[in-house]
């Protein structure tokens, strides 16, 4: 490809032009200090609820900033350098993005377990590419990952969305520069006015997209390009509309300034993660942002101390680096700290704050000024001088020493004084009482309860199996990961009764027969149910969906998307319970769904008893005995929590009091009832011991796969207890 694709230089530069002198924007400096800022905040604190908006900030700059670039290129020479372009991106992003991620890579090799290392280095593999966004939306959508552990490289998502939309635009701004140059023979002001047009379509159609995809696929709206395009282009509108900003009167600018900074800042505070995002409250910060740029276009700056002072400015110089390293530095930080208080929140600002200044310093910045990839260099480049390569590997180097040796010299030293923790430093659980169907006195529960106190006071990782490393999917009960009885293939929406059929367990001819009715949860019970049933001569039938609990309420997926199958696919389930009346149902579901009406405290508590006493009288005469099965009262997944300088009790959780809420719930819905067929059953002493406490795994054996859904090996197990809890003969 030639270095240049010119087309006819264009007339009348006049104020838009290259020979107007470029000004510093120190507002813009100051937008990014402050987008900067917000994210970290939002990452380190959780506060503000909506600092993640600090990324639209981000988009609206750059939009802006790169358009006014390839607008003065073109209307100075007539033509837009595309190696130019993308050179000066790549000495701009990719050095100091290729050091965190080799860093992050790295540091999550000597901390993490083998499975989440692997998974970190394909993480940066897809960063590198810029794909990301990709990459995430993925993880977010499949229900095997979307509740796994955050990736330490997960804002390289907003870095994919720009290098993609930076792939495309001034690619199309070319186009439209050749339509234009031939039929107007280069008009500088049509062409400016084609470039807009163009924009204002893709802006709304953007919009129009991000507002559909938002309300059906929330996770894929928040990392895709599509949903996203609308941002920069508000931006990029900006630059090509400058001319006529600098003609706003002076006395406007203040004002219209203050008015994007009051929204940014309420911004920060109306949306939150609940909100539909992006689209349409990434309207807020994005039109704010625009004000902001507007105001100091052509024009100085004036009363507007918070964001052009010095400090500003230079957290702005370095809103890069601080962008790249801030995400690692508290994902990696966290496995050193048992709770986030304030040495940990000290030590991740002063650790991200170092390196982000030395990275600034020692690689961003002077790469970018370097004549690194510039041909007319080439001889410098093919000949540099011995003192300035030796000079530059030095301070690559160190910085990489750095980076290191300051997260493992923190975790030695910070794992010194966790290893001093003990159990009186967990908070008291809320305990449940133990109804007398679950007494330890029966000899299996004995057993598993002797268990239960031995693995919470373990002080030492035994040799697990299934591995750390074998956890997630692989793990899972088979009935959902190898024979797909989770009712969620489209086969099975569109004909639940076939997906039916090839999920019955035990003898086909057998005198007895058991539902599952419920979700995931229910599902990751049934090698329990299939232990404790099938040699007393049960055929076990397993009707579940994922996210779509027993009790009738409406729900929303993973990605916080409608959930309508759920409802049609449970009321089938109701009217095969009633048609084949089978001996023994079991209900169960997970302790906290996301409801579709937003309902949480006491408004979910008061939804779900709704739900559960509606499903509890559609089912009165189905069968024979009905179970309502307590669900495991979850934990932290041992792929995520446990690392190379873990202990057990890092992974150890106590019982919630939502848990032990839903199981009043529950229990007060059969009372009300009245159907002695009705029970519930207190599964609370199989994961946890009297005082609360529950460890990660029994024995050698892991409880969770994920922090939700019990491991196979380990529902399983529970047979014995099951059958001993149902009062069933041998």
């Amino acid at each position: 490809m030639a270095e240049k694709l010119a087309i006819k230089p264009v007339r009348n530069l006049g104020a838009s032009g290259a020979e107007r002198k470029s000004v510093f924007r120190a507002d813009i400096q100051g937008l990014r200090a402050l987008a900067v800022l917000v994210v970290i905040a939002d990452h380190l604190f959780a506060y503000p609820s909506g600092g993640f908006v600090g990324v639209d900030v981000f988009f609206v700059i750059s939009g802006f900033l790169i358009t006014g670039l390839l607008l003065k290129e073109h209307d100075r020479t007539g033509h837009i350098s595309f190696v130019g372009f993308y050179r000066r991106r790549a000495k701009r992003i990719l050095p100091a993005s290729a050091l965190v991620l080799a860093a992050t890579a790295a540091g999550a090799y000597f901390v993490f377990n083998t499975g989440r290392s692997i998974g970190v280095f394909i993480d940066a593999a897809w960063a590198f590419c810029f794909t990301a966004n990709w990459r995430f939306a993925s993880v977010g959508t499949d229900y095997f990952q979307g509740t796994g552990a955050v990736s330490p490289l997960q804002h390289f998502w907003s870095l994919a969305v720009e290098e993609q939309f930076y792939f495309v635009w001034p690619w199309l701004m070319l186009l439209i520069f050749v339509v234009v140059g031939r039929k107007a023979a280069g008009d500088i002001k049509l062409a400016h006015r084609a470039v807009a047009v163009a924009m204002f379509i893709i802006v709304a159609a953007s919009f129009s997209w991000a507002v559909y995809e938002t309300a059906t696929s929330p996770t894929w709206a928040y990392f895709s390009t599509l949903s996203r395009t609308w941002e920069l282009g508000i931006g990029a509108l900006l630059a090509v509309g400058s001319t006529q900003l600098r003609r706003l009167p002076a006395y406007v600018r203040p004002v219209l300034a203050w008015a994007g900074l009051a929204g940014i800042v309420a911004s920060l505070f109306v949306v939150s993660s609940d909100s539909l995002f992006p689209a349409p409250w990434a309207a807020l910060p994005v039109l704010s942002t625009a004000f902001v740029i507007a105001a100091g276009t052509g024009g100085e700056q004036r009363f507007l101390a918070p964001i052009t002072n010095p400090l500003a400015r230079y957290i702005g110089n370095i809103s890069y680096s601080l962008y790249l390293w801030h995400f690692p530095v508290i994902v990696l930080g966290q496995v050193f700290f048992r709770d986030k208080d304030m040495l940990y929140f000290a030590s991740t600002l002063a650790l991200m704050a170092v390196l982000s200044v030395a990275s600034y310093h020692v690689v961003e910045d002077p790469i970018r000024k370097s004549s690194w990839l510039d041909p007319r260099n080439k001889r410098a480049l093919e000949r540099p001088k011995s003192s300035d390569k030796s000079s530059q590997i030095r301070s690559i180097a160190a910085l990489g020493v750095l980076a290191l040796a300051a997260s493992i010299t923190t975790g030695v030293a910070l794992s010194l004084d966790k290893g001093r923790s003990s159990d009186a430093q967990i908070s008291v659980p809320h305990v449940m009482p133990s109804p007398s169907s679950t007494a330890t006195s029966l000899t299996a529960q004995a057993a598993l309860a002797a268990k239960v106190e031995e693995s919470a006071r373990a002080t030492e990782w035994p040799e697990l199996s299934p591995s750390m490393d074998g956890l997630g999917r692989a793990s899972l009960a088979p009935e959902w990961s190898n024979d797909g009885c989770l009712g969620l293939e489209q086969k099975a929406l569109a004909n639940p009764q076939a997906n039916a059929e090839r999920c019955v367990y035990g003898d086909p001819k057998a005198a007895k027969t058991a539902m599952v009715l419920g979700d995931s949860v229910a599902i990751s019970y049934v090698p329990a149910i299939r232990a404790a049933l099938e040699p007393r001569g049960y055929k076990v039938l397993v009707y579940t969906m994922q996210q779509c609990p027993a009790a009738k309420v409406s729900v929303l997926k993973l990605d916080k998307s409608p959930h309508p199958e759920c409802d049609a696919f449970r009321d089938w389930t109701w009217t095969k319970a009633n048609e084949l009346h089978p001996d023994l149902l079991f209900l169960t579901s997970t302790v906290s769904p996301t409801l579709a009406s937003g309902a949480q405290g006491s408004a979910f508590l008061d939804e779900w008893a709704q739900g559960y006493g509606d499903t509890f009288r559609a089912l009165n005469s189905a069968a024979k005995r009905t179970v309502v099965l307590d669900p495991p009262p979850g934990g932290q997944s041992l792929s995520d929590c446990a690392t190379r300088i873990s202990r057990p009790s890092d992974c150890k959780t106590t019982v919630s009091k939502l848990y032990a809420d839903v199981h009043t719930v529950a229990s007060d819905q059969v009372q009300e009832l009245g159907n002695k067929s009705f029970e519930v059953l207190t599964t609370r002493t199989w994961f946890c011991t009297d005082y609360g406490y529950c460890p990660s795994f029994m024995g050698t054996t892991p409880v969770y796969a994920d922090g939700t859904h019990l491991t196979a090996k380990y529902s399983s197990s529970l047979g014995p207890v099951l059958a001993e809890a149902l009062k069933l003969a041998a």
